[in-house]
């Protein structure tokens, strides 16, 4: 099995009232939230914070915005429901501006608080909400990131896809459902639905099970702890092309199954760190710099390019708060993150079901050598497979 838990070296707050909270005047420091499972038993992330801190340093280090400093606090949601909720609460309590980047599996238990305190919520990576009016997505989210799961496998010329999720979360039902609606929009065939259990570490009979239902590749929402035991398991017998979210199979395991996962596909919202395009030289040298140990992944992209994100649409405003913030994001357009995606806030997603959704192309990353490369150059669009979702 797998140790996914690597010990993070970017300060985490705890989740509850640090008793400072921002008062609303022109030189306090506008504070920025981002949550998710930074360090935890089953798994840790400690990529989450590192983009949007180096967001803020940037920003902080060019005078801030309009001469405020920014403050990024981390809040560990340790995946955990309640802990979650308390980070929402945290984020309530402290008057933050709005939330940046993170990965939440919790965001239909924790947005209603965030939507009742007027607190936007800019590159969340995994939703299961796409309705919120608070919710400004970048790219790369479950979504169209699952969709492009079923999509990139039957675009590779897979014709039977087993579909494979484990039960932690929504991914059993909501995951399932949407890498099936990519290979149908992809004119393949799901060979099954496939579950396994969030504390699995031995997927041969999961595999076995593909095979004999006469799949020829795997499409899977696994989580991370799940994901090496499965190209494990492929790997024993005839080979299966294989995808995951980059998510589901962040660079932390990657590297540690090293040409094991050769091959694998990984749709993601950003350009991989191997790219030598627009910032992302500059981005992972500043992060190994200052964060040596940390794994460089989509995580830390996202947060960067949230915070880059809130900066420009905060430009200007006379204070910065929620509600000011949330008013100026959706102002915002032709935003170029630099890592791929090009934000336009100003008008809702087309897909009937997914106005939050702003963006429906994902890009595809190809493992080798434990690392991701770029694919191929031209991005997917899942708008057919959403649309699929959306009909039901």
């Amino acid at each position: 099995m797998l140790a996914v838990t690597i010990a993070g070296t970017v300060g985490v707050a705890g989740c509850g009232n640090s008793g400072n909270a921002s008062s609303s005047t022109s030189t306090a420091p506008i504070k920025l939230m981002t949550i998710g499972p930074v360090s935890t038993p089953q798994f840790s992330l400690p990529s989450i914070p590192v983009g949007a801190q180096v967001a803020v340093d940037e920003i902080n280090a060019a005078g801030g915005i309009d001469g405020r400093k920014l403050k990024l606090i981390t809040c560990n949601d340790q995946n955990n429901p309640n802990t979650a909720a308390q980070c929402a609460r945290q984020a309530i309590e402290e008057k933050v501006a709005g939330l940046v980047g993170g990965l939440e599996t919790y965001d239909l238990q924790i947005m209603p608080l965030l939507e009742k305190a007027g607190i936007p919520w800019v590159g969340l990576t995994t939703p299961d909400d796409y309705t919120s009016s608070n919710l400004f997505l970048l790219g790369g989210e479950g979504a169209p990131t699952y969709t492009g799961i079923g999509l990139a496998l039957a675009q590779q010329g897979c014709k039977k896809i087993a579909v494979v999720v484990t039960t932690a979360g929504g991914a059993e039902k909501i995951g399932a459902a949407q890498i099936s609606a990519g290979v149908r929009a992809g004119g393949a065939q799901v060979a099954g639905t496939f579950t396994v259990p969030a504390s699995a570490v031995d997927l041969a009979s999961t595999v076995a099970a593909a095979r004999s239902a006469g799949a020829d590749c795997i499409g899977a929402g696994t989580g991370p702890a799940q994901s090496g035991p499965l190209i494990t398991a492929v790997n024993a017998g005839a080979k299966l092309k294989l995808a995951f979210a980059s998510g589901g199979l962040p660079n932390v395991v990657l590297q540690q199954l090293g040409k094991a996962a050769d091959g694998v596909l990984a749709p993601a919202g950003y350009l991989p760190f191997t790219s030598t395009d627009g910032v992302v030289p500059q981005l992972k040298q500043k992060i190994q710099a200052k964060y040596p140990k940390v794994p460089l992944d989509q995580f830390a992209e996202t947060g960067y390019a949230s915070v880059k994100a809130v900066a420009q649409a905060a430009k200007g405003l006379k204070d910065v708060t929620g509600s000011s913030l949330k008013g100026a994001l959706t102002k915002l357009t032709a935003f170029d993150t630099g890592l791929g995606p090009v934000a336009d806030f100003s008008k809702e997603g087309s897909v009937p079901g997914f106005p939050r959704l702003f963006n429906p192309k994902i890009i595809l990353w190809v493992a080798k050598d434990g690392d991701y490369n770029l694919a191929q150059p031209q991005p997917i669009d899942t708008t057919p497979a959403l649309k699929l979702l959306s009909a039901k």
